[in-house]
C-alpha cells in the first residue's frame, strides 16, 4: 500500500463518528489549559509593569511611569504581551497536543488493528518502559533547548533553531507513541531503519500542520491514524 492509499484510508477513518469525536480531546484540553495560562500570564505581566512604574516595589521609575501614562503606550504593551502569549499558545499547543494524544493512541491502534490488521499480533511496549523512554525524550528536548539559548538572540536563526528543537520533540514522541502500541522495542528500531527518511518527511509535514492554530490540535488524531496504517503496512510486508 502506497502513501496515497494510506492517506485515503486515513481520511476515511478520521471522519468516522468514533475518531471524529475523539479528535476534539487534544483540541479542548490544550485550549482550556493554554488560554487560561495566557490570560493569567498577560494580566500578571501588565500588573508587574504598572507596579514597577508606580514605585510600589520599593524603587521609583519616573520615566517608565511617564511612558505608561500614555494610553497609546498601554495599548501597544498590551498588544505585545498578548501576541507573545499567543505565540506561547501556538508552541505549547504542539507539546500538549502530542502528550494528550498519548492517551488516545491505544484506542486508535486497537481499533484499526481489529478492523484491518488482525492477522498481525500486537506486541506493545510495557508501560514502565514507555514512561522511561518518554521521559528520556523530554529530557533530551530540554537539554537541546538549553543548548540553543545563545541562538535565540540571533534574528531568523532563532526561529529555525527553536523549531528544530520543537520538531525533535514532536517527531520522537509521536513516532514512539504510535509504534510502542504496535510492537516491541527491538522491532521499532528495525521499523524506523527501513522508513526513517520518509517518516521524517511525513512528520515534518505533520509538524507544519500542527503549527496551524486550532487545526493543528484537531488533526493530532489524524497523525496517529496515518502512522498506525503506515507502520502496520511496513510490518506486515516484512
Amino acid at each position: 500500500m502506497n502513501h496515497t492509499e494510506i492517506l485515503s484510508k486515513t481520511i476515511k477513518d478520521f471522519f468516522s463518528k468514533k475518531f471524529l469525536m475523539l479528535s476534539f480531546a487534544p483540541l479542548f484540553t490544550a485550549l482550556i489549559v493554554l488560554f487560561c495560562l495566557m490570560l493569567l500570564g498577560a494580566n500578571e505581566a501588565l500588573h508587574i509593569l504598572k507596579t514597577a512604574a508606580e514605585g510600589d516595589i520599593g524603587v521609583n521609575f519616573p520615566v517608565l511611569a511617564k511612558i505608561l501614562s500614555f494610553a497609546v503606550t498601554h495599548y501597544i504593551l498590551t498588544a505585545l504581551i498578548y501576541l507573545f502569549g499567543i505565540f506561547l499558545v501556538l508552541v505549547f499547543s504542539v507539546i500538549i497536543g502530542v502528550l494528550t494524544l498519548g492517551f488516545l493512541t491505544p484506542i486508535v491502534v486497537k481499533t484499526l488493528h481489529r478492523k484491518y490488521y488482525s492477522q498481525y499480533q500486537l506486541q506493545p511496549v510495557g508501560v514502565s518502559k514507555t514512561l522511561a523512554v518518554t521521559l528520556f525524550i523530554i529530557l533530551k528536548f530540554l537539554l537541546f533547548l538549553l543548548l540553543t539559548i545563545p541562538l535565540m538572540f540571533i534574528p531568523i536563526i532563532n526561529v529555525f533553531a527553536f523549531n528544530a528543537v520543537l520538531f525533535y520533540l514532536f517527531y520522537k514522541l509521536l513516532v514512539f507513541d504510535v509504534a510502542s502500541n504496535i510492537t516491541d522495542e527491538k522491532e521499532i528500531g528495525e521499523l524506523l531503519e527501513r522508513i526513517r527518511p520518509k517518516l521524517i518527511l511525513i512528520c515534518f509535514i505533520f509538524y507544519l500542520l500542527a503549527l496551524i492554530p486550532l487545526a493543528g490540535l484537531f488533526l493530532q488524531l489524524f497523525f496517529a491514524i496515518y502512522l498506525t496504517h503506515c507502520f502496520f503496512n511496513v510490518l506486515i510486508k516484512k
